[in-house]
């Protein structure tokens, strides 16, 4: 494959990227407000969000493999 066809399939695979506002971010001060915020993230960016919690997990699994004396 030609190098201007390989580019040409990476923008079509690419998607656009939905980003959250710094304003909101900052905003999120009291609980509730923490609570939406991550609700909103989760419905936009599924994707990420699991992303993050499966390397939380793997680094919690591999924290305790290595408190447990395991490889």
């Amino acid at each position: 494959m030609s190098d201007d066809v390989k580019a040409n399939l990476k923008k079509f695979k690419q998607k656009p990227k939905i980003t959250v506002p710094a304003e909101f971010l900052d905003g999120a001060n009291s609980y509730d407000d923490k609570l939406a915020m991550v609700k909103i993230l989760t419905e936009k960016e599924k994707g990420r969000v699991l992303l993050i919690i499966k390397k939380m997990i793997s680094a919690g699994m591999e924290e305790s493999k290595k408190k447990k004396g395991l490889k």
